[in-house]
């Protein structure tokens, strides 16, 4: 049931939120000397939105109030999002810190700190 709920909520959502980018670094690893290479960043496109937790919540959560909420609707994902993944959506940019996903696997939760583009 849960499977059939993630494609339902895909098949309604997809195209209705604002557009967004999943951004993933893979580690560049070990040069032999012991110097650490530079990642390369990986683009994933899907749809979310932004918004901010409830007062009341982030102060008993520690959530800083300057953090976002971000939804990602899994279904547009190629990916799962990880910690320290960046997302760009209206305009900004954003680190992940922590992530939930509901249930059925539809929707990622990412509480988010403004941050700078990839370089």
């Amino acid at each position: 049931m849960l499977d059939d709920l993630k494609a339902d909520v895909t098949a309604a959502l997809a195209g209705t939120l604002r557009t967004a980018t999943l951004w993933h670094e893979t580690p560049g690893g070990d040069d032999g000397a012991g110097n650490q290479l530079p990642g390369t960043w990986t683009d994933y496109a899907c749809d979310g939105v932004r918004g901010n937790f409830e007062s009341v919540m982030a102060g008993l959560a520690g959530i800083p109030r300057t953090d976002a909420r971000i939804e990602l609707l899994a279904g547009t994902l190629a990916i799962e999002p990880e910690r320290e993944d960046k997302i760009h959506i209206d305009s900004t940019w954003w680190k992940i810190s922590e992530i939930e996903v509901d249930p059925a696997g539809a929707v990622f939760v990412c509480q988010c700190a403004e941050t700078s583009a990839v370089s």
